[in-house]
């Protein structure tokens, strides 16, 4: 295998990563590929290199791609392909904890030994530090350093506030009353990071180790003041058409909120939507009683479903939904009884 060979295989796998598929041997490659590129270029890494290889390893213990990855995706694709309405239960397993638990330490350590390494230098105590941050060579922008010449307290500030944040982050993130306002002056003392010091990179690594100390209910409140927002959603389909119902088990899977519930016309015909109309197209039924047909009833879904963000532009960009999108649907509509024919399916899983 060439060194050009090598590096396509380990950016795949970045991305495979990114997706979560196979992530349960795609991650290795990737902690590899990392720890190699820093090895082979010793004056192009930095700190936060390490920082990334230390986070990858407790990755590569834990059990990622159970959740929201394309891994998750096709086990709950499969699961739905049997029964459309089967939601699989949300993955435990004391790994998840014990490695979750080892990120957070590290964030905390990290930032507390930024902490006292800033103290030991004078320009943090007099507060001059961030004006000799922005005075480098590197980073001069004479717009910035007008106005912060101008207005030196924001120098003081900023200063202060940095030492601040690293000093309190160590200690308070692990309260529950405290952890949401410690979370967020982190997550914007690294975006200051990205947009003022240029430093994209590692700010991002070190946001993505934050996000470690998210608790998982406030997600779940989240997807539930999403759902009450978005109001109930009803798709109707023909359990009786082969490619409907894989078509509805590979688009439901993405709904991991669970969104929309669904009806099959054939065993319970519904009372907003006729038969006949059913046998053109399927139909979304909204909270309201409006019925939308076939290409529309998608149209609404991929904006309100953020797992079906990805299919935004072949609804709404007008090219793309004018020349591609509508014209793809009413084809497959209308074709549906072969395509049906072709997918060979059966309600058995062994068929």
């Amino acid at each position: 295998m060439t060194h050009a060979d090598k590096v396509l295989l380990f950016l795949l796998c970045c991305a495979a990563f990114m997706l979560g598929w196979r992530t349960s041997w795609v991650k290795w490659i990737v902690l590899i590929g990392q720890i190699s590129y820093a090895q082979r270029n010793p004056m192009l890494i930095y700190g936060v290199d390490k920082i990334l290889a230390s986070l990858l390893f407790i990755l590569c213990l834990a059990p990622i791609g159970r959740a929201l990855s394309l891994d998750r995706l096709r086990a709950v694709r499969a699961a739905r392909r049997i029964n459309l309405e089967a939601a699989l239960p949300p993955y435990a397993g004391p790994w998840t904890g014990a490695c979750t638990r080892l990120m957070q330490i590290q964030m905390a350590v990290l930032f507390l030994w930024s902490a006292v390494e800033k103290l030991r230098g004078d320009e943090w105590w007099n507060g001059d530090a961030v004006w000799t941050i922005f005075t480098n060579d590197e980073l001069y922008t004479p717009f910035l350093l007008d106005v912060l010449a101008s207005q030196y307290w924001l120098v003081n500030v900023a200063t202060y506030l940095t030492v601040l944040i690293e000093l309190a982050y160590p200690f308070l993130i692990w309260q529950r009353p405290t952890r949401p306002y410690l979370l967020a002056a982190a997550i914007f003392l690294h975006l200051q990071f990205a947009i003022l010091m240029r430093m994209p990179y590692f700010s991002i690594i070190m946001i993505m180790g934050h996000m470690s100390f998210v608790r998982p209910e406030w997600l779940a409140r989240l997807g539930q003041a999403w759902k009450r927002k978005m109001g109930d959603m009803e798709m109707i389909y023909d359990g009786q058409c082969g490619f409907c119902v894989r078509s509805m088990a590979w688009f439901l899977a993405f709904d991991a909120l669970g969104q929309i519930t669904v009806r099959d016309f054939r065993n319970h015909p519904s009372p907003v939507v006729s038969d006949a109309e059913m046998e053109k197209a399927l139909y979304l039924v909204l909270a309201d009683g409006r019925a939308l047909p076939g290409f529309e009833a998608y149209r609404h879904v991929v904006l309100r479903v953020p797992g079906l963000w990805w299919q935004v532009p072949l609804f709404y960009l007008p090219v793309l939904s004018r020349l591609v999108g509508r014209p793809l649907y009413d084809w497959i509509a209308a074709n549906r009884s072969r395509l049906s024919s072709m997918t060979n399916w059966s309600p058995d899983p062994q068929h």
